[in-house]
Parts: C-alpha cells; structure tokens; sequence
C-alpha cells in the first residue's frame, strides 16, 4: 500500500504513474451494478450520491454496488474519485478529514465513501485488506491508494499528486447550474428580416436586410444575404430573353446563385465579360463583383472567380 506520508510529491507521481498499468479491474462491479438498477435511495444513503437539490454535481457520496458505475466509475471520467472504504462498527475521523478537504476543493476531486459491510463486493474486487483504505480512481481505474489514518498534511499532499498525475487528462467537472454559457441574446431586426425571406416577401426581406447592412458594416454575413435577396428578387421579376443579351447573362447568374449553384453564376458572368465591351462590360463586372459578395472572401469559389475575372478583363 501506498502511504501519502512516506515520501515527497515528485515520488508519489511516479508510482501513480506506474501503478495506472497494473490497475485493478472494476468491470466486474460495474456488471453487478447493471442487475441491481431500481434502487431506490435518497439523499447520501448508499445506493444515491446524485446532485444536491441546488443541481451542482455533489462531492461527498456514500456509493453502494448499485452505484458504484455512476458514482465512481463515470464520475472518475470527469474528476479523480477518493474512494475510502469504511466500516460503521469502526469509524474514523479520516471520514470527516476527507469531506472537509473535499469542499475546499470545490469540485476538484470527489469524496466516496462504501460501507465494505454493506457492499463487500467492493471491497473484495479493490482487493482491500484493511479499513479504512482509500483508493485514488480516474478514468475508471485505481491509480493508488494508502490504508489507515493520516494527518492532515499527508493527506494533501497525497491529493496534490493525484491532481498533478490526472491533470488534463479527464474532462473536468459538470458546471454548476449557474455557469452554464448564456444565450445570445435575440437579435430581433435580423430575425425580422429572415422570417421576412422565409415567408417569400423579398421585397421586405430586402429592405430589411439593407438597412442591416448599412447600420452593421463589420458584419459580412449580413452582405451575404442581402446579395442573395436581392438575387431572388430579380428572378422572380424577370422574364425570359434568350437571346445571349446582358440582360440575359445577368438573370441566368442570379437564377444560378439563388440555387447555389455559384461557380456557374460567376462564370456565366466572366464569360459574358469576355464577349463584351464598353458599358456592358462594365455592368457585367459589377454584378459579379456584387455576387461574389454572396460568399466568404476567402472562399475558394471567390478567389477563383477573381482570378478568371482579372483574366477576362486584361
């Protein structure tokens, strides 16, 4: 056994270091607890070590082999379980010690106690020889333990090794109630302006979303819709040509970038950049300057079309 008194912290990492390879296996407990769900228990009473009514994950549980899965095995994912190993015919004020350095803690580490009368199975899979034992547990394995009473600074200097040998390598603990990440708060003019688009009132939609555009420069996501409005509208509005005019080469683009189809829109428009100059040219280049912005700047599609645009033009 390994006693936290005995040796310095730098010691004690290297044998939880090593003893995680030769841990022992608690698979067997998690199987037993499996056929003994439907315990019904209530505050720490063995069998529910469950949050506390104000819904923070508890640090002190009194585990049973019920629980033993929830209560140490699942929980030890998250932070390292200490789980002590008492009997009620000989308690010991380490029981007491261990919950006091537990709330200070705050979270970090969780205190388990098992009644090894109650639950010898436990005790017999930890191959326990003695009360009280105390068993350091992460990620689901035993990484050391130490058997009888210890003073106080022992005692933390013992846990200060377990948090240095898990730091980082379990997911932490479950946040309080309270520190759960707030909601965006709503942003009630461009959730106007989408269920405006979603409805099919482009026209709205539009107004909308230009005037969202003009009061938040920095955001370019608000850019990206409007040139998609603005390109549903048009569509809905126009009427067939055919005849390979601007107007033409224009309404195809707009039909290809309302159905994301947005390599064709800028090609169709470089292609028609190609085939014309003077005025035409120029509206062809400002539309597709316009539909680029229907995409991130950096997106690939962009910086092609770009490139083919320069091309086309020079």
């Amino acid at each position: 056994m390994t006693r936290p008194g005995n040796r310095p912290p730098s010691a004690a990492e290297q044998k939880l270091a090593a003893s995680l390879a030769g841990a022992v296996d608690l698979s067997g407990l998690k199987n037993r607890a499996e056929t003994r769900r439907g315990a019904t228990d209530t505050g720490r009473a063995p069998g529910q070590g469950g949050p506390p009514p104000g819904g923070s994950p508890a640090v002190l549980v009194e585990v049973d082999e019920a629980s033993f899965e929830q209560e140490v095995l699942v929980r030890s994912g998250q932070v390292p379980v200490l789980l002590e190993l008492t009997s009620k015919r000989a308690p010991t004020a380490l029981t007491s010690l261990l919950d006091a350095l537990a709330m200070e803690a705050g979270g970090q580490w969780v205190h388990a106690t098992v009644d090894v009368d109650a639950s010898p199975g436990i005790a017999q899979a930890l191959q326990a020889r003695a009360v009280p034992t105390v068993y350091a547990v992460a990620a689901g394995r035993p990484l050391a333990d130490f058997e009888g009473e210890q003073p106080e600074e022992a005692l933390r200097q013992w846990i200060a090794a377990v948090l240095r040998a898990t730091e980082g390598k379990l997911s932490g603990p479950e946040p309080e109630a309270g520190d759960a990440d707030p909601e965006e708060p709503s942003d009630l003019e461009r959730d106007a302006a989408e269920d405006a688009l979603a409805e099919g009132d482009l026209a709205s939609a539009e107004e909308r979303f230009t005037a969202l555009v003009e009061s938040r420069p920095g955001e370019h996501s608000l850019v990206e819709a409007l040139r998609y409005v603005e390109a549903a509208r048009r569509v809905s509005e126009a009427t067939d040509l055919g005849d390979g005019s601007v107007p033409e080469a224009l309404r195809a683009a707009d039909g290809a970038l309302v159905g994301g189809e947005h390599e064709a829109a800028y090609m169709t428009l470089i292609d028609a950049v190609r085939a014309h100059s003077g005025d035409d040219r120029a509206t062809l280049r400002a539309r597709l300057l316009e539909l680029l912005e229907a995409l991130p700047v950096d997106d690939p599609r962009v910086l092609a079309a770009r490139r083919d645009l320069a091309s086309a033009l020079y």
